[in-house]
């Protein structure tokens, strides 16, 4: 019976939230000027509720509340079989997903809380709790997800709905210049993810998670590899150096979205995928040692930008990403129940600072404080020509959008020349069928 209850449970966690945003995509569709913001909006939080209960239930039955305690991975068929490679429909119970899973369910529902109040009146209200539902269920896809697959169609779920956040404004450019620069780094980065999936396949022969175990049993040159591909999705998704350029421009999309996806659920889903593949990262030690330059690295980036920042939204965005860099650097050194409790105090304190951003403007203006750091004190007294070089790198965030640019500027090159090209060629052979 145990088990019956956790197919239902998780069942539920997953599909609730993604039912009730096509129940609200299909009515403004069929009779949108009948649908009202409050239906709307109690539609998506129906969902929400049902998935944090359904997080709950299976937190129970995993201590035992409903029989033996059912633990482990939960087989639901393939999802696709095609001769000897098949996707299977496996999710994994465990601590770490239990955890992620509650987590994410309440900080989502929360957020749709206070958004029904924060929105009311936006011309895209509707399109904002329908992104609200597609996020939750691509949450809890991944919390759960006991094989790659999976995982990654969760992934594309987070990516594709953040990235149409951040373009929430969609009638100004900036936000649309934002969004697309934040998917084309999804875009770069997932492909390691999509690699490392299909190596895992050819090389171990399955991409469950539990087939992970067995990564020390490859040639340090593979494992290494499979390790490096998969750091480099979190690095994207998660804002890491060098792709930390998207992660200011998301503050364009409004405030409870913000919170949702850079403060508490989204920013860290790339340590979660790390957190999941750390049997992977375990036997690669120069790809972990790697991922604790890259984490602290960040991190002293952040810190520096966080100090002097004049904007509410941004200084949160690089508080948040120095505490991310931490976070990674604890994964690569092997603390992962440190990483995963830091995970979450972190996206609890980070969710309440951004939805209290507004307020705390507010405060600060009324109170008639505010003053700017030109660097620490102790550098200032020790170097201060060094301290005022910090502060105007730091002012100009290291220029490291220019230097991304710079990086990438021959490659979009090629991509324009060839354009170019197959223009020509297709109209000459547009011109000879005619004549």
């Amino acid at each position: 019976m145990g088990e019956r209850f956790m197919h239902l449970f998780l069942g539920f966690a997953i599909v609730a939230p993604f039912v009730c945003a096509l129940v609200v995509a299909v009515g403004l569709v069929l009779a949108r000027h009948w649908l009202s913001e409050s239906v709307v909006a109690a539609t998506i939080r129906r969902g929400l509720t049902v998935s944090v209960l359904a997080s709950l239930g299976a937190i129970a039955t995993y201590l035992g509340a409903f029989g033996a305690p059912i633990r482990g991975e939960i087989e639901y068929g393939n999802w696709l079989a095609v001769g000897d490679y098949a996707i299977p429909l496996t999710l994994l119970v465990d601590p770490g997903a239990l955890v992620f899973s509650l987590l994410a369910s309440v900080l989502t529902l929360l957020v749709a809380r206070f958004s029904r109040t924060y929105l009311h009146k936006e011309p895209g209200f509707d399109r904002f709790f329908f992104l609200i539902g597609i996020f939750a269920a691509g949450t809890q896809l991944i919390a759960f997800a006991g094989a790659l697959d999976l995982f990654f169609a969760g992934w594309e779920l987070i990516g594709i709905s953040s990235a149409l956040f951040i373009g929430f404004f969609h009638e100004r450019d900036e936000p649309v210049r934002s969004s697309v620069r934040a998917f084309a780094t999804y875009r770069l980065c997932d492909m390691g993810l999509l690699i490392a999936i299909v190596t895992i396949h050819e090389l171990l022969g399955s991409t469950k998670l539990s087939a992970l175990d067995s990564a020390g049993s490859l040639p340090a040159l593979e494992s290494s590899a499979i390790a490096a591909l998969l750091l480099l999705a979190a690095m994207g998704k998660s804002a890491q150096l060098p792709f930390s350029g998207w992660l200011p421009r998301a503050m364009e999309g409004p405030t409870p979205s913000s919170a949702l996806f850079y403060g508490a659920v989204s920013i860290h889903a790339g340590l979660y995928l790390l957190l999941r593949v750390s049997a992977v990262i375990e036997v690669a030690p120069y790809v972990a040692a790697f991922g604790v330059f890259v984490g602290v690295a960040t991190a002293l980036y952040a810190s520096a930008i966080a100090r002097i920042h004049t904007d509410a939204k941004g200084a949160l965005a690089h508080a948040t990403l120095a505490q991310i860099g931490l976070i990674l650097a604890e994964i690569s050194l092997g603390l992962t129940t440190l990483a995963l409790i830091h995970l979450s105090c972190h996206a609890m304190l980070r969710v309440y600072q951004y939805l209290r951003t507004p307020n705390m403007i507010h405060d600060a203006h009324t109170a008639g404080h505010g003053h700017h750091h030109s660097g620490p004190g102790w550098l200032t007294k020790l170097a201060p020509k060094t301290s005022e070089r910090v502060y105007g790198a730091a002012l100009h965030r290291w220029r490291l959008d220019e230097r991304v640019d710079a990086a990438v500027a021959p490659a979009l090159g090629l991509a324009r020349w060839l354009d170019r090209v197959d223009h020509r060629v297709r109209s000459s052979l547009s011109l000879d069928a005619r004549s």
